[in-house]
């Protein structure tokens, strides 16, 4: 494993999988497979069987996405190691583990992983990565693509440094000397989710599916983003409603406005901290409406924003850094 020139980097999270044969040398993507079975679910169809023990129903779809990945190059698969990371190692994921403290180190060495006994199902070693935890949050997978991202970048300084993640359950992580001292998990897109499917605002929005915000979308984005400066989230959430029943805003500029609504009310404790900066670590639309409400904030001078070449190999540039270590560990 010393000698190791590629691994497979499998990045599981709770709606999604993803699994890369990857060239440790500046990691380099030869090839990849995804799906949509992340560990929700998994663990969901798992339940409904009783055949099959947990962790071996979880490494039979491990092997059966390398076969698909294998399909994919001439690259040999076999005895390669396999590192994952995300969800996997949750309540709904392969095998729960403990959490690793903060602080945490960005150089890996205070990861908490395990290998894992394929059982002779696989011929590859399999390295699973857990999340970090601190007095009443937690986080699987974040670290582990920060972790990567200082490697893969630089960065003018990371004192007090934040780094924003946004999606589903959005992450805002604070770095000192190359540490994780502190983050905090906002519910932003789960929330949004919620509200689109099943409040009664989900009549007044319709989504768009257009790459690209039209100038009445983004205009209504920005609208919703200052809204939630100067409101209270739980009073403004009203006025989707009335835009409805007024014909203030069609159904889908009401979308991104609130999306705005919801985004602001998300970074606007950061309205007055004119003093550090700020990593946004996303692509697509969710990169260019985090990005707009930074603007609105007056917080775009002090923002760096993260390649999406550079986001997409994070997770596993901080798998690498992590394996090392654990091999290592174990010379």
């Amino acid at each position: 494993m010393q000698n190791c020139k590629h691994v497979l980097s499998c990045d599981w999270g709770t709606s999604s999988f993803r699994l890369r044969l990857i060239e440790i040398d500046g990691i380099k993507c030869i090839a990849e497979v995804s799906s949509d079975n992340g560990n929700a679910v998994l663990f969901k169809k798992w339940k409904e069987q009783s055949s099959t023990n947990r962790i071996h129903y979880y490494l039979q779809y491990l092997k059966d996405s390398i076969i698909s990945l294998q399909e994919k190059t001439s690259f040999s698969l076999d005895n390669l190691p396999i590192l994952i990371s995300g969800m996997a190692s949750s309540s709904i994921g392969m095998k729960e583990l403990p959490y690793a403290d903060t602080p945490f180190s960005l150089d890996g060495h205070s990861a908490y992983s395990e290998w894992i006994n394929t059982g002779g199902l696989l011929s590859n070693t399999l390295l699973l990565i857990s999340g970090v935890e601190q007095p009443g949050d937690v986080m699987r997978g974040e670290e582990t693509q920060l972790a990567g991202l200082t490697t893969l970048m630089d960065l003018p300084h990371n004192n007090g440094m934040l780094y924003l993640f946004p999606g589903t359950h959005c992450k805002h992580i604070t770095v000192s000397n190359n540490r994780i001292i502190h983050f905090s998990t906002f519910m932003t897109g789960e929330i949004f989710d919620l509200l689109i499917k099943h409040s009664i605002l989900s009549h007044a929005v319709s989504a768009s599916y257009n790459k690209l915000l039209t100038d009445e979308e983004s205009d209504s984005f920005r609208g919703g983003v200052l809204k939630a400066f100067g409101s209270e989230l739980l009073s403004s959430l009203f006025s989707v409603r009335i835009n409805q029943l007024k014909k203030y805003l069609s159904s889908q500029q009401n979308y991104f406005y609130l999306s705005g609504l919801l985004i602001g009310s998300e970074i606007k404790y950061l309205l007055n901290d004119k003093n550090r900066k700020f990593v946004l670590c996303s692509t697509g639309n969710l990169l260019r409406l985090y990005h707009s409400a930074l603007v609105s904030a007056g917080l775009s001078d002090q923002t760096i924003v993260v390649t999406s070449g550079i986001l997409d190999n994070s997770a596993a540039a901080g798998q690498v850094k992590i394996f090392r270590n654990m091999v290592s560990k174990s010379n």
